[in-house]
């Protein structure tokens, strides 16, 4: 054995590597651990961390990107290989299977007669001529339509049924595949974002991984309109107990709107692989009404809303995310004030006063945008889920192949009869049959002994 091992090219011992039984149990171990951590742990939400866990294990979690597990590089690495080792295990068993099925086995001699379990023998009296014929049209009819294969002065009749059955297991293994490739394109090229929009204001720009990242999704969504619809007492009045909340939402491109719809719970909006899903509201809450202007006044002025929640970030087109850190009512005795964060690629963040009073404060970061407080104002916002998921029908695919392989698998059998016709003395024939199953042998069991009682009392 250690002989051959070492015989072994270094191709060949990576390619047992990859193939191997403890490899696939390891991988899944390891995949299902991290998922338990991913579910214990909240995913996204690291500022929630210095509440629960101490300080020295928080840095952990940041090293292992166990606040964001399901997008780091060792949990798709795990994944990965996981679907390698699936890829490889097909490879390898596969054309073992297309052997058996491309060339079965049409020959019923006396020793495979004998290895089956579901067998039977008598004579009949007529030409040889004669009851193949007989056999092969009952065959036929009771069963499937048979190969005839003449071995000197024998002849063997061959008939299966249920033959793809013997792919089941692959397809299920190939269903895997494609469900884990389709989340690792998720996870590696798409996005999930939480997006808080006040009615009127409008975004291109979605913060995603905590509002770490900006996504520009192609396009402005804008929302026109917010409802909220309450549960009420038996007295017919609100109980503040929310019953349905909507969003009049539209998709602008170059200045055109390009479609408009009405969202709810579970019936969210889809334009171009993004998908925007109601998921919360406030009514009435403190907002910053702010404006972003060129520095050189080549276009006009945009107007948004920074809602006060600290640590939120927003998108701005032309300047990167912009976190609001805190607010003030009276910032230095000129009235009410705004700290942000304002964090472009390649620049270091920039932490910052803007009061209502000095516009143009801004303009000493020498940047091509200058961003000013106007003032603030009580806003009604809707809260969207942002997704775009590139994988998503890889993944769907992936699941229907996984249902037909299943059904292929449990409720398929490959199912196989052999009759050998052979000369005997006083010009009779030997009828020999056999069957087996891959699996329902109980099944064809019965199935079996009906098809042998009809040849038995097929006459000459």
């Amino acid at each position: 054995m250690v002989d051959e091992k070492r015989a072994q090219s270094p191709i060949d011992r990576v390619w047992d590597f990859l193939i191997s039984l403890k490899l696939a149990i390891t991988v899944l171990i390891l995949l299902a651990s991290a998922s338990i951590f991913g579910t214990v742990i909240e995913q996204g939400r690291p500022d929630k961390a210095a509440q629960i866990y101490e300080d020295w294990l928080i840095n952990i979690f940041n090293k292992t990107s166990m606040f964001d597990m399901y997008h780091s590089w060792w949990f798709l690495g795990l994944m990965f290989l996981f679907t390698l080792n699936l890829t490889c295990c097909t490879l390898d068993r596969l054309p073992r299977v297309l052997k058996v099925v491309r060339n079965p086995k049409t020959i019923f001699d006396e020793a495979f007669e004998k290895s089956l379990s579901l067998a039977g023998r008598w004579r009949k009296k007529g030409s040889m001529a004669e009851w193949t014929g007989k056999c092969t049209a009952a065959l036929t009819a009771s069963f499937a339509a048979p190969r005839i294969t003449n071995d000197g002065d024998a002849v063997h009749l061959y008939a299966e049924k249920g033959v793809i059955s013997r792919f089941g297991v692959y397809i299920t293994h190939l269903s895997i595949i494609f469900i884990f490739l389709g989340a690792i394109i998720g996870n590696m090229i798409g996005y999930k974002g939480f997006l808080g929009l006040p009615i009127g204001d409008s975004v291109q720009f979605v913060p995603v991984r905590n509002g770490s990242e900006l996504k520009d999704v192609g396009f402005r969504v804008r929302c026109n309109n917010f409802w909220v619809e309450y549960y009420r007492d038996q007295f017919g009045n609100p109980t503040g107990q929310p019953k349905e909340y909507a969003s009049d939402l539209s998709i602008v491109e170059n200045g055109q709107v390009i479609l408009k719809k009405k969202i709810v719970v579970n019936d969210p909006l889809r334009y171009k692989g993004v998908w925007f899903y109601q998921s919360s509201y406030g009514e009435d809450k403190p907002a910053a009404r702010m404006l972003l202007r060129r520095a050189d006044n080549s276009a006009p002025p945009e107007t948004f809303h920074l809602l006060f929640q600290r640590g939120e970030a927003y998108g701005v087109p032309g300047m990167g995310i912009v976190r609001l850190l805190d607010f003030q009512d009276n910032f230095e005795g000129k009235g009410p004030a705004i700290q942000v964060q304002i964090e472009k690629e390649g620049r270091q963040p920039v932490p910052m006063w803007l009061p209502s009073a000095d516009p143009e404060l801004d303009r000493r970061r020498g940047d091509a945008y200058v961003l000013s407080l106007q003032g603030v104002e009580q806003v009604t916002w809707t809260g969207l889920q942002v997704a775009h998921d590139p994988g998503v029908n890889i993944v769907w695919v992936g699941c229907t192949l996984m249902v037909i392989g299943i059904m292929i698998a449990f409720f398929m059998s490959h199912q196989r009869v052999w009759i050998r016709l052979s000369p005997a003395a006083e010009g009779k024939i030997d009828v020999a049959v056999g069957g087996a199953a891959t699996r329902n042998r109980l099944a064809f069991e019965k199935n079996f002994e009906k098809i042998q009682g009809e040849l038995k009392e097929l006459q000459s």
